[in-house]
């Protein structure tokens, strides 16, 4: 007897992290930067976890982890690449380079994005003004939207895809988190505001 079909509401969600950029402007590979006696693409997948996430898939291109199908397209390859391994699975999917998001936060975004009123959480969904955190249905329309985006790259950003998809703005509880946690590190400077930050708010993880 085969397995009942699960729809994207039923099934386990899927933590994702988008490590696969060139970090032109770091200068170095930020998944490897080192913080609070880790790297930083361990951190970011510890704060999956700690949000109860289990299952998690990092997008990176390189030998181990899942690479781009298609090369060149940014973070939008990574997401046409997840919705062709993942169909009908719903993921959160967070930047390695934002460590300043707290567990709390995607908590609350989860929740929301995933309430269940009038079948909303079929649709794509970003806090407030961020495109990231990015809570992402790989539904039949979603794969479509990626697979038109991917095949005809004329506008790679996340933005366009999100309009494509008729994407939600959450926008209830984003008031009250601090702007500082959607920093992204781009460069050596913002790195060493983020680790200052880092170390304020719990000082046993400086380095």
């Amino acid at each position: 007897m085969s397995a009942p079909h699960l729809n994207v509401n039923q099934q386990k969600l899927l933590g994702v992290i988008l490590a696969g950029g060139q970090s032109s402007r770091m200068g170095v590979d930020k998944a490897t930067l080192p913080i609070a006696g880790t790297t930083l693409l361990e951190y970011m997948h510890s704060k999956l976890l700690q949000t109860g996430i289990d299952e998690i898939v990092i997008c990176r291109n390189t030998p181990g982890y899942l690479n781009d199908d298609i090369p060149q397209l940014g973070p939008l390859g990574a997401l046409y690449t997840l919705s062709q391994r993942y169909p009908e699975r719903r993921a959160l999917i967070i930047p390695v380079d934002m460590p300043l998001l707290s567990a709390a936060t995607l908590q609350l975004f989860h929740a929301l994005a995933t309430d269940p009123i009038e079948g909303e959480s079929n649709r794509p969904a970003i806090l407030g003004q961020h495109i990231f955190p990015l809570y992402l249905p790989f539904t039949t329309t979603v794969r479509e939207a990626l697979n038109k985006r991917a095949r005809n790259p004329d506008d790679l950003s996340i933005a366009a895809f999100l309009r494509d998809t008729a994407g939600r703005r959450l926008n209830s509880f984003s008031h009250t988190i601090d702007n500082e946690e959607f920093l992204n590190a781009n460069t050596p400077e913002q790195w060493q505001h983020i680790l200052a930050k880092v170390g304020a708010l719990d000082p046993s993880t400086d380095d």
